[in-house]
């Protein structure tokens, strides 16, 4: 490549020297404002010295509440205050619009604006909308709109699926985008401008902050984990980067405060819009005078548009290859000013970067970290959160099973003390024996109770119970709420009692102290004000002793004392003795009773045994996962190494000694028993689900398949295990869960868990023990190697602890203090020979100093190096190992983001220059999301690279490998370039193989990569070597059937089991978790499996493909029956099976995807002369030519949907006026429920029959019709009643269905059982095809009773290669079908007739047994019928001699059925059989609506109600009611985390004491980002459970703000008033 050095690109290599002194607003130190609407520059020094006055607690409630407020107004809501809304959209939390605004002269113009929406998800961006972000910029840019950005993010999201679709990817793109943009930007932090997701928008030209808006490089609470080993809080890391407006502009990293808040009066708006308005038309100026001042940009302008014009084929290579917007068209070139308003936004951002060399840094003397107040604040918090408890314990009544308990341990202990015979011990036991168990059952209820009550504090609080057990009589001291007469009359005490003011101001909390001034307190509710000042004053009461002498303990004293200044405020201590009532009897009264006290304090050290153990067990699943991933068990030496192993550690963390087996064995014993009791109380094994609730919120980088896992080790295998120990017993270590839970495709996620254990154990034992650095690349690949600016460092510029002496001990032990190392050097000569033009610029990755983060020391190196690389006219290649920006430096780190991403767009796209990234280690954050990612990069990843958008460190959730493993990532378009081999770790591809064979892996290395493209220019994307599974043949799958998965639930399951069972096929069986207990699951042998795949809906269990598929290839089943529905007609799903080795009970590949399409299988009816009804005959995509093919067709007509089936994406149109808003409608109705689109239109034939033809063939081209179906008794396009005839289809029409039949059959090359349906239209007498059902159908028994053949054993004959070419037919007798469902009929307020289903508990159940009758069930005595799947629990298909024979019959044997307890739909069928018209057989697919229209409704709905035997199904008040009582329970329905009010700054939604009504919000909700208000309303959706007539009185709050709570926590006790 030729050197081509052009004085107009001068911008390029001056810029560097330009930004240091470079200014949007050249008067900002004067004092005036430099626009209106902005503070000045004496104002922000004001702010500032108040800043600096505040302690941390007052810092972070200024700053950070106000911008995190819950409340705040969303950012879109101002927009639209600011002009006139010429057009907006908005993408969840992405809004776009653009504002008509008025500019100074009367000028109206167009501003465009983006803006992060925290009403929606908080504001935090996906890949798409960054996308989207992009899009719109370029947009603006081309019709020369200016463009205001709004800031308002807790960051990107950094979670599995955002990095798994590119995430780092986007916000670069955006960045980039945002960089190149030639319209005036302005930036405005709104609210919170937290992270990457934050700097895109930054790239402006100028950046404006609200007063009250926060900016940082990450969110506190992340800063506090990368600086955890200092011992800093949030809170502290908070105050020491800065985040406030104020700070941020004193640190040069905005450029003005708008003196606006969105909690100020609406006319103050008129100060934001104001300040807009002037920077845009400040930036406008300064660039008009720019431009003026600076005729070389003329010349840069000249050389840009020639590369336009004549680009060189690299640079058209790179725009072509690139995901950067690019000028298409002259019509939308820039002009001179939009070149300069990209030059001026680069030296904005450029300056921001504030780096210092060796020479400049002054060294320090040897110093101490600082001292964190990490430990102290923790602390404070464990000790404030169990007195919180201490001071209001839960009444033993508010718990069923504590109530329980106590009383039973009462009773039995009275018993002790009462004569009793020797036959009233014979039936009631032994009394001391009973004795002994209730007093056990109490020790584990409180304990387990307690324990999931206190969740994470669990731990922190049981130590403390302990403490306090032991000094029971201290307990007694501390302050219940009630002891405080007054609390507000206590404060206006205190605040006239000079000796207890000063104590309260030296002693209480930041919080505390708020409580003291009068108009904090003002606001706040008496019951909040109660339980914070009782918790302050027993802070000091637990805390040190308050004044020199007084009698007793500390805690003693100080109750004392503080009695003694609050001029009886405080009430003296009770003399106690007197016996409490059940009613008013709390936990801590049974933990401080005398003869349970010493016993509850070795429980609580059961329990902290328990919890480290569990911790523990977590900790080790790696261990275990290959075992348990291949075997599917836990051996009885895995399982003895785990327990041992956590036993062992769960000591030294509890500081037990277990030095000795003795120790060990003792400590194993007491972890043993204890665990024993705990089984034996009244659903002992749901303490173990509980717990997992909460603790997998402990360990969120676990997946949660695992804790599935973890939960069956400790309910199940653990349980095997201690009694094969001490019984003697066989150990079962096989691993087969239940009650999964709502977890989507779990054996799959559990597999990929697996997986990824083992992995990370690969990857850090080869990193571990093959460390390298940035030497040891400059030795592997470069000569003459030449060190650049390797004097620059960071300057440190928050002061956070700790950084600056990390930069003293790189100086110390010789090493670059700095992210980055930047040299030029000479390419080695490769195995192929030499590079031509060998020489390159070269950045690489420091991780021996501060993980490799990139600060801005690190930003200045590659931008000079960049110039320099530019004027020699060299490439650069960059190996880049990164954590991200360095956090430590504030909020400046941010645009090192900003001006590397820019000054790489330029180097490539001004002087046709490549930049070669190879990303290795831990690539991550900003690096990852600015320049690894660019546009214009060629991008490369050692394999095993973790490149996630964010680390985990601060991602508080599970990524798996999958989402971020570069690996995997490979084979995502557009994440890479291409995966290369690791120079490094040799045999790291094969390692990873070993876990995974189907993990991607690389040929080329990084030589070949740098030869390819610097000899050959940009390259596409290069190949990904995938290791292959085997491919096997139809020879080799089509075998004899010996063991089946069969993929079915309900009484398609029943039937395909019976009928495996009876061709001695053994059985592996898939249910969901409300499956478990299914008829089904009581068929199977003992050698059959039954395995839970979870979850509760159909989306959750059974449409999970690959969880079924790991099921079936861990059980090593040889075939898969897909049984009916679900994906049985999924040709996805039949290729994934038979790809893995396993046959696939059903047609080919081929077929499915010919006829499961409607167009096609039209087509192919079409092509075989099978008439077909009138219409489109193929799919319409545009509305007026679909329009005119209706007309043609004649009204009124369908639009069916080309994927839809089962009665969805159909619509009926009647008129031409009404089409085209019903094609749009049904074709977004079919995208969101089928995927596609894709519709077609169909002549509406409006009286017709559905007929049906069965049809087998075999894998020899054996083809057999048995027989045809009527299914015209429907509702809802659903089958009621189906027939092995038609009593209305001539034999011509019934010789050409089955002829069309067979047809069809043979040219699609089917195999195995199929429908296909036809339209008998009565009117035209025609029979017209309709589809085909590649599957089994539910009613096909009705025509094996008529065609005596075995319809399901025939498909496991032809999955094994058998032929039906003797298959013989019979035509015997009539044989009718009846679907009995859990339905019952309501009729609406406007006289239509609705079925609704019923599902609940069956009471009683009898089918009677007999000849001509089979009874395919799913519910039996005690079995319940589930909410989440279709209400059919019964085919009941009777054969005879004659139709009316077999209706007679069905309809006795209807009348002899009994199913009680849900109601069904029974005296409908018996109605319909015995109906004169449907006896007659004239009627059409409208018989059952017409005949519901002219019978005895009300009479019909009184014999359903009355067969269900139901007395009243819903809940009463009884059952939240509290024994002894007139209080009633107010229970969680979901998991999720309790807000007890708006948000911190507000009050809460009510108070102990408040009054309120059915409709009153008593808390939010939130699950998974969702807030749900809850109100007494919400419980009565199924029965009254609380009166509406009555008041409610709130009698106590139960969960703390923030909280999580689990489904049946106790939230709220009322009581009617």
């Amino acid at each position: 490549m030729q050197k081509q050095l052009i004085e107009g690109d001068r911008l390029f290599f001056i810029a560097e020297n330009l930004a240091k002194d470079f200014s949007s607003f050249p008067d900002i130190k004067q004092e005036e404002q430099p626009v209106p609407g902005l503070l000045s520059k004496h104002d922000i020094e004001q702010l500032n010295d108040k800043l600096s006055a505040l302690d941390i607690d007052a810092y972070i409630e200024s700053v950070v509440a106000p911008a995190e407020a819950q409340g705040r107004e969303p950012a879109p809501a101002i927009i639209r205050q600011l002009g006139k809304v010429v057009e907006e959209d908005s993408l969840g939390p992405f809004y776009q619009a653009v504002l008509l605004m008025d500019f100074p002269g009367g000028e109206k113009r167009p501003v465009g604006f983006i803006a992060q929406d925290r009403s929606s998800e908080k504001g935090s961006w996906m890949p798409q909308h960054h996308l989207r972000a992009a899009s719109f910029a370029e947009y603006c840019s081309a019709r020369a709109i200016p463009l205001v950005s709004f800031m308002d993010t807790p960051g990107a999201d950094a979670g599995e699926e955002a990095n798994a679709n590119n995430q780092a990817h986007s916000i670069s793109r955006l960045i980039a985008e945002m960089s190149n943009v030639d319209v005036p930007t302005v930036g405005v932090i709104y609210g919170v401008g937290y992270s990457g997701g934050a700097i895109p928008l930054a790239a402006s030209n100028l950046i404006l902050c609200l007063r009250d808006g926060v900016f940082s490089t990450i969110q506190p609470a992340g800063l506090a984990n990368i600086a955890r080993r200092l011992n800093l809080s949030w809170q502290e890391c908070a105050k020491y980067v800065g985040l406030s407006a104020p700070e941020l502009h004193a640190q040069g990293n905005i450029d003005a405060i708008v003196d606006y808040s969105p909690n100020d009066p609406p006319q103050q708006i008129e100060k934001l819009r104001s300040a807009l308005v002037g920077s845009i038309v400040n930036i406008e100026n300064l660039t008009k005078d720019f431009v003026a001042e600076n005729p070389y940009i003329l010349d840069h302008y000249k050389q840009s548009l020639l590369r336009y014009l004549k680009p060189s084929s690299q640079l058209q290579a790179m725009e072509n290859s690139a995901s950067l917007t690019l000028t298409r068209n002259p019509t939308e070139y820039v002009n001179v000013f939009g070149i300069a308003y990209r030059y001026l936004r680069y030296l904005q951002v450029r300056k921001r970067i504030k780096a210092t060399s060796v020479q400049q840094y002054g060294r320090l003397a040897s110093q101490e970290i600082p001292s964190g107040e990490l430990h102290i604040r923790a602390d404070r918090e464990r000790r404030q959160t169990f007195l919180y408890w201490l001071q209001d314990p839960d009444k033993v009544v508010y718990d069923e099973a504590l109530s329980k308990s106590w009383r039973n341990y009462t009773d039995k202990r009275q018993a002790m003390n009462d004569e009793r015979g020797r036959i009233a011990q014979m039936i009631f036991g032994e009394p001391k024996e009973n004795y002994e168990l209730a007093r056990h059952n109490i020790l584990s209820t409180v304990g387990a109770f307690l324990y999931n009550r206190w969740k994470k504090e669990a731990a922190g609080n049981l130590e403390s119970l302990k403490s306090y057990l032991e000094k029971h009589e201290d307990t007694r001291h501390i302050l219940q709420i009630t002891d405080v007469k007054s609390p507000r009359e206590f404060l206006v005490v205190a605040a006239n009692n000079a000796s207890l003011q000063s104590l309260l101001q030296e002693r209480f909390s930041y919080e505390g102290k708020k409580l003291l001034v009068e108009q904090s307190v003002a606001g706040l509710s008496d019951t909040f004000v109660a339980k914070q000042l009782t918790a302050e004053l027993n802070m000091l009461i637990t805390g040190p002793r308050l004044v020199e002498g007084g009698e007793g303990s500390n805690v003693k004293a100080n109750r004392s004392y503080l009695v003694a200044l609050s001029e009886g405020m405080i009430a003296a201590l009770a003399s106690g003795g007197e016996p409490i009532a059940i009613a008013d009897m709390t936990i801590l009264d049974v933990l401080l009773n005398d003869e349970l006290r010493q016993d509850f304090i070795k429980e609580c050290e059961n329990l902290l045994l328990f919890d480290a153990f569990y911790d523990e067990a977590i900790g080790r699943l790696e261990t275990i996962a290959h075992e348990a991933q291949t075997d599917q068990v836990l051996s009885l030496g895995s399982a003895e190494k785990l327990i041992d192993g956590a036993v062992s550690a769960a000591g030294l963390m509890l500081k037990i000694s277990v030095s000795d087996p003795v120790e060990q064995a003792a400590l194993k014993n007491q972890l043993f028993d204890w665990y024993q009791r705990i089984l034996k109380m009244p659903k002992g094994s749901e303490f173990f689900r509980t717990v997992e609730e909460w603790k997998k919120l402990s360990f969120a980088h676990l997946a949660d398949a695992l804790f599935v896992i973890v939960t069956y080790f400790f309910s199940t295998l653990f349980n095997s295990y201690v009694v094969a120990e001490r019984d003697g017993k066989n150990y079962q270590g096989r691993i087969t869960p239940r009650n999964i839970g709502r977890r989507k495709d779990f054996w799959n996620r559990l597999d990929m868990a697996y997986n990824d254990l083992q992995m990370q154990g690969v990857l850090r034992k080869v990193k571990a023990n093959n460390k390298f650095g940035y030497q040891d690349i400059i030795d592997r690949y470069f000569d003459q190697w030449e060190n650049r600016y390797d004097d620059l460092l960071s300057s440190d510029p928050c002061s956070f602890p700790g950084f600056r002496l990390s930069i003293e001990n790189a100086l110390n032990n010789d090493l670059p203090p700095c992210g980055v190392v930047t040299g030029i050097g000479t390419l080695k000569e490769t195995s192929e020979g030499a590079i031509a033009n060998p020489r390159v610029g070269v950045v690489i990755s420091n991780v021996q100093f501060q993980a490799g983060a990139f600060d801005m020391a690190s930003a200045e190196k590659v931008c000079r190096l960049l110039v320099e690389c530019a004027e020699q006219s060299l490439p650069v290649v960059c190996f880049i190992s990164s954590g991200g920006m360095q956090t430590k430096e504030g909020a400046g780190a941010l645009f090192s983001m900003a001006a590397v991403n820019d000054r790489i767009t330029r180097f490539v796209r001004d002087h046709d220059l490549p930049v070669i990234i190879f990303g290795y280690g831990d690539c991550t954050g900003g690096a990852q999301a600015s320049f690894v990612t660019h546009p214009l990069v060629q991008t490369y990843y050692f394999s095993g690279t973790s490149m996630p958008f964010a680390g985990q460190i601060v991602v508080s959730s599970n990524l798996p490998l999958k989402s971020i493993l570069s690996n995997y990532l490979s084979a995502t378009p557009g994440s890479m370039q291409g995966l290369v081999k690791h120079p490094f770790y040799s045999e790291l591809e094969d390692n990873l193989a070993e876990v995974d064979a189907d993990i991607p892996h690389p040929k080329d290395s990084v030589e070949d990569v740098i030869a390819g493209i610097l000899s050959g220019g940009l390259e596409e994307q290069r190949p990904i070597v995938v290791a292959q599974r085997p491919v096997f043949t139809d020879e080799e799958l089509i075998r004899p059937t010996r063991k089946v998965l069969i993929h079915a639930r309900g009484c398609t399951a029943a039937k395909l089991i019976r009928i495996a069972q009876q061709q001695n096929v053994d059985v592996v069986l898939v249910q969901s978790d409300p499956d478990m207990e299914s008829m089904a699951v009581d068929q199977l042998r003992p050698q059959d499996t039954v395995v839970c795949i979870g979850g509760n809906t159909p989306d959750e269990s059974y449409l999970n493909a690959m969880s079924v598929l790991n099921v079936a290839e861990n059980e090593g089943v040889d075939s898969l029956h897909p049984g009916i529905g679900f994906l049985s007609e999924n040709s996805g799903f039949a290729e994934l099976v038979r790809s893995r080795g396993i046959n696939f009970i059903g047609p080919p590949v081929s077929s499915m995807e010919t006829m499961g399409n409607k167009s096609n299988a039209i087509n192919t009816a079409l092509r075989l002369k099978v008439p077909v009804v009138p219409g489109s005959h193929g799919i319409m995509t545009n509305v007026e030519r679909a329009a005119e093919v209706a007309l043609d067709i004649g009204y009124p007509i369908l639009i069916k949907a080309v994927h839809g089936g089962g009665g969805k994406g159909i619509q009926v149109v009647e008129g031409a006026q009404e089409f085209e808003q019903l094609f749009h409608r049904v074709g977004l109705e079919a995208r969101s429920a089928f995927g596609n689109g894709d519709v077609y239109l169909e002549k509406y034939v409006t009286s017709l029959r559905h007929i049906e033809a069965q049809l087998l063939r075999d894998t020899h081209g054996n083809t057999r019709v048995l027989g045809i179906r009527d299914c015209s008794v429907q509702r809802d396009k659903q089958k009621v009643i189906e027939e092995s005839g038609s009593t209305m289809l001539p034999e011509d029409l019934l010789a050409t269905v089955l002829r069309s039949t067979a047809d069809i059959a043979d040219e699609v090359g089917y195999v195995g059982a199929g429908t296909v349906e036809f339209i008998y239209d009565l009117r035209s007498n025609a029979v017209y095809f309709m589809e085909m059902n590649t599957r089994l159908q539910v009613e096909h028994p009705v025509t094996e009773w008529t065609s005596g053949v075995n319809i399901v054993a025939e498909q496991f004959r032809i999955a094994s290669g058998e032929s039906i070419a003797d298959l013989k037919i019979a035509d015997n007798g009539y044989s009718i079908e009846a679907r009995v469902t859990a339905e019952r009929l309501v009729v609406q307020a406007n006289g239509d007739v609705v079925f609704r289903p019923h599902p609940g508990q069956i009471d009683e159940c009898v089918f009677p047994e007999e000849d001509g009758v089979e009874i395919i069930a799913t519910v039996g005595p005690g079995k319940f019928v589930s909410p989440y799947y279709d209400s059919m629990v019964a085919q009941l298909v009777v054969h005879a001699e004659s139709r009316d024979a077999a209706a007679d019959k069905l309809i006795d044997y209807l009348s002899r059925v009994v199913i009680t307890g849900i109601c069904t739909n029974i005296p409908l069928l018996r109605m319909i059989l015995a109906d004169e018209t449907f006896r007659k057989g004239i009627y059409d697919t409208n018989y059952l609506p017409e005949m519901l229209q002219r019978i005895d409704i009300e009479a019909l709905i009184s014999d359903i109600e009355s067969n269900s035997g139901s007395k009243g199904e819903n809940i009463d008040s009884n059952a939240v009611r509290i024994d002894g009582t007139d209080e009633l329970k107010v229970l969680a329905p979901a998991t999720a985390i309790f807000y007890s009010a708006p948000s911190p700054s507000e009050p809460e939604y009510v108070a102990v004491g408040q009054k309120i009504g059915l409709t009153e919000t008593l808390c939010q909700l939130e699950a998974m980002k969702i807030f749900n208000p809850l109100t007494l309303k919400d419980f009565n959706l199924d029965g009254e459970v609380y009166d509406p007539s009555r008041s409610y009185q709130v009698t106590r709050v139960n969960i703390s703000n923030g909280q999580q709570v689990n489904v049946g926590d106790l939230l709220f006790v009322v009581k009617p008033v």
